[in-house]
């Protein structure tokens, strides 16, 4: 077994935890729909992580040819799907709630803060990650992978800091679609 498969192992255990949180999430949605007050934002919340999980999971293969494993580097690329998993626990109440009423609409604005900043420290991580791989890499990815990420930066961020509805609904689906966008252009190859 080389390092890299060795070392994916908890990589990808900790982002299957992240999409286990999600789907478990729904499934708790669906479970207990009588206790449930759904939200839309919250879901298309939802879909955006789980989607951006799928990513992470997808672009990690990028590391394959990595040569030379630290310890250093490999905590380093653990870094952003602690990140996604954390994000992934801030988005749902806890699962011991399955008998209690849930607003998901409460739970999401009273959580807002944390989520979107967990979500946005995946941004300059994501920077670092690719630039470590090397300045061609980084290069090769042209000049819409960093006006979408700071894009996605900017747009996290913001909404850590307001409560606005409005923002929130219209940012959801923004992201949702930049995300479509950017995984079908961008990402669509594992090379």
């Amino acid at each position: 077994m080389d390092a890299f498969s060795y070392l994916s192992v908890l990589i990808s255990i900790v982002l299957a935890l992240g999409m286990t949180r999600v789907l478990a999430g729904v499934g708790e949605m669906l479970q207990a729909r009588s206790r449930r007050r759904l939200y839309w934002v919250h879901a298309v919340w939802v879909a955006n992580l789980f989607l951006y999980l799928v990513v992470a999971w997808w672009i990690f293969y990028r590391w394959r040819n990595q040569q030379q494993w630290t310890f250093f580097l490999f905590i380093f690329v653990l870094i952003s799907p602690t990140i996604l998993y954390l994000a992934s626990i801030v988005l749902f109440p806890p699962e011991s709630s399955l008998d209690e009423f849930v607003n998901y609409k409460t739970h999401y604005y009273s959580n807002h803060r944390a989520f979107f900043v967990l979500f946005a420290l995946f941004t300059p991580v994501d920077f670092v990650d690719t630039l470590l791989k090397g300045i061609p890499h980084f290069l090769a990815l042209g000049p819409q992978y960093f006006i979408s990420n700071s894009l996605y930066f900017a747009g996290l961020v913001t909404a850590a800091v307001t409560q606005n509805e409005r923002y929130h609904q219209c940012y959801a689906i923004i992201f949702l679609l930049q995300t479509f966008v950017i995984s079908f252009s961008i990402i669509r190859t594992l090379a």
